[in-house]
């Protein structure tokens, strides 16, 4: 009889632990470079591709100048960096009743998330880093861990950081701050902008005792001819405001890229493009994306104005919703060029929106610039 019990209690603890290995937590959007989940009890290891299942016990890692992106089973996303591991200690979600709850740890580098479903309906959702604990109340935020340091980010809701000395620490909507670096040693240090980790830009830090009003972004072209404005042409800006990725209320979106096969090509179906030279003509920009492999293989913007020809090369990656470009050449006639490109999809996918700038690198007064939309 006790050789009975001792055998039914290691099936029953086989089984608790064979369900909780086989809980689907999401699926995997991206996967670029090195991206491992090691099973938590089994200790097996599998590296991760686009589409692949991650489970409510995996830990997941990326290595040297790789990234993963992960549609959760409640509709929420988890984007790692490079570098980085996160334990997913538990993700559960019930599609019946809509309920759940959900516990993740960093362990080291970083990550971006929107919660889904989970918080929306009051779930309990937590995520534990080094240097304390933090709940979510419904939020987009994003956390970066450097030499012991913590960096924080909260674009959209709020979050509640308990410290280690069970201190608290609120930051985003209604709250007087909505970045802070955590320090190893605990010191909070507040921000009124997001530290340069995030933006690559030089951040305002102040104390808890004082507030520094950020400095106004100046723009990098400067239009000497006449701004028109058109529901087809949305800028960038407006669209990172108003969409939040478009994750926030639309996950559908980030299945359908995930589901897309193929290269597509899209092209520029209107646009609203100036130059400090005057009049453009001649416009053409056309995109071409590859669903298989998250890239954006090239792509290229060609326009005239009154100094000449403006030309540029660009490619890059699918990042959620958005795509992260760079442009590899750039020249105006007879002159080097620089600038930068930023694109979302919008509309099931069928379409691209984003804006651009480019300017001479001798002459940077010489620069050009506008919105566009792409369609395939």
């Amino acid at each position: 009889m006790k050789h009975l019990i001792q055998v039914l209690t290691t099936l029953l603890c086989v089984s608790f632990y064979s369900q909780a290995s086989t809980t689907v937590a999401g699926k995997t959007i991206l996967a670029r470079g090195a991206v491992l989940a090691t099973d938590a009890e089994s200790a097996q290891q599998r590296t991760l591709k686009r589409r692949d299942t991650v489970y409510g016990v995996d830990k997941i890692t990326t290595g040297e100048k790789s990234k993963a992106q992960f549609s959760m089973s409640d509709g929420g996303l988890i984007a790692l960096k490079e570098n980085s591991e996160l334990n997913i200690a538990n993700y559960e979600f019930n599609t019946t009743t809509q309920q759940g709850s959900a516990s993740i740890e960093l362990i080291k580098g970083g990550l971006r998330s929107i919660s889904g479903v989970i918080k929306k309906n009051g779930g309990a959702y937590s995520v534990k880093t080094p240097v304390g604990s933090i709940g979510i109340r419904g939020t987009h935020f994003e956390l970066q861990l450097i030499d012991g340091d913590m960096y924080v980010a909260v674009w959209d809701g709020a979050i509640d950081l308990t410290l280690e000395d069970q201190s608290v620490v609120s930051l985003g909507s209604n709250e007087p701050f909505s970045f802070a670096q955590v320090t190893s040693l605990g010191r909070v240090i507040k921000t009124t902008q997001a530290p340069a980790v995030f933006t690559q830009t030089i951040a305002t830090i102040s104390d808890d005792t004082s507030v520094e009003q950020p400095t106004e972004q100046q723009s990098i072209v400067q239009n000497n001819t006449s701004e028109k404005t058109t529901d087809a042409d949305i800028s960038i800006t407006d669209v990172y405001a108003q969409q939040q990725f478009q994750a926030v209320n639309d996950a559908t979106l980030i299945d359908q890229i995930a589901q897309r096969q193929g290269v597509f090509n899209y092209q520029a179906t209107s646009f609203d493009v100036s130059s400090s030279l005057g009049e453009v003509s001649d416009f053409s920009m056309s995109m071409s994306v590859d669903f298989d492999n998250g890239t954006v293989p090239d792509g290229e913007i060609s326009f005239n104005d009154a100094g000449g020809n403006w030309y540029a090369a660009y490619s890059g990656l699918i990042d959620l919703t958005k795509l992260d470009l760079a442009i590899t050449f750039a020249s105006h006639n007879n002159n080097k060029a620089t600038g930068q490109i930023d694109a979302v999809f919008l509309n099931d996918i069928d379409t691209i929106t984003g804006d651009f700038s480019l300017s001479e690198i001798n002459n940077p007064a010489v620069n050009a610039g506008g919105d566009f939309r792409l369609e395939p």
